[in-house]
């Protein structure tokens, strides 16, 4: 079993720099079975940067060189994903086209294989994602899936923190807010945290998205993160 979630939070908060913090998020994600990670920038489904790529030696050449970000459906699934997705998942319904086929083999035989894409902040065009694959054949840990995105997530605001200066604005949350918050972070469905806090699912779902409006978050995995992270939800 990996780091949990609160352990990592805390771990990193006072990193003060990106190396620091990439050093932990690797290990982090190490322990849960991942060997390959890359976190990407993207506009307009087109990589813009990579400020991390934990490949095998080669493949970050190829893949730019070749510019399979042309065809990578991972990269145009990305942009319209509001939650991690495995890249099986990326399969058109009529399949992946010849060519797509021949990038996928390529990228195995340079030692990428089955992986979980996570699509963060996305604005507009921009997408932000971070994937996390295997070196060799095998099944991604699915019933470990949101634990990866927790890690992703604190990995890219703390980034975004220590990259881009910025800073947390104080925010005020209801006590139904941050009580929905808080069970959303022990996996609750808005059926089961409508029937713990005796209200309804809609009710349920309101507090929830006026929780991630006040947060500026776009989902609630990032919006228990940056709760956890301002002191709103408790630990």
């Amino acid at each position: 079993m990996g780091i949990d979630i609160e352990t990592f939070i805390e771990s990193t908060q006072n990193l003060a720099t990106a190396a620091l913090l990439e050093r932990q998020f690797l290990a982090a994600v190490n322990d849960e079975g991942y060997e390959n990670v890359v976190f990407a920038r993207t506009n307009n489904q087109r990589l813009v940067s990579l400020p991390l790529a934990r490949f095998p030696v080669g493949y970050v050449d190829a893949y730019t060189a070749r510019q399979w970000d042309k065809i990578d459906p991972v990269v145009a699934r990305a942009q319209s994903a509001r939650a991690p997705f495995r890249w099986s998942d990326a399969r058109p319904r009529g399949g992946f086209t010849k060519e797509q086929d021949a990038f996928f083999e390529e990228c195995r035989e340079l030692g990428v294989h089955s992986g979980i894409t996570i699509p963060i902040g996305a604005s507009g065009q921009h997408v932000d994602l971070i994937s996390l694959s295997l070196r060799q054949k095998g099944q991604v840990p699915a019933h470990r899936l949101t634990h990866a995105y927790l890690l992703s997530v604190q990995y890219w605001l703390k980034y975004c923190e220590l990259t881009d200066r910025r800073r947390e604005v104080v925010v005020g949350l209801t006590g139904q807010e941050v009580e929905c918050l808080k069970w959303c972070k022990e996996g609750k469905t808005n059926w089961e945290i409508g029937e713990i806090l005796r209200i309804s699912e809609k009710t349920v779902e309101f507090h929830l998205s006026n929780g991630m409006r006040k947060l500026g978050a776009n989902n609630r995995i990032t919006a228990v993160i940056m709760g956890i992270r301002m002191g709103l939800v408790p630990l």
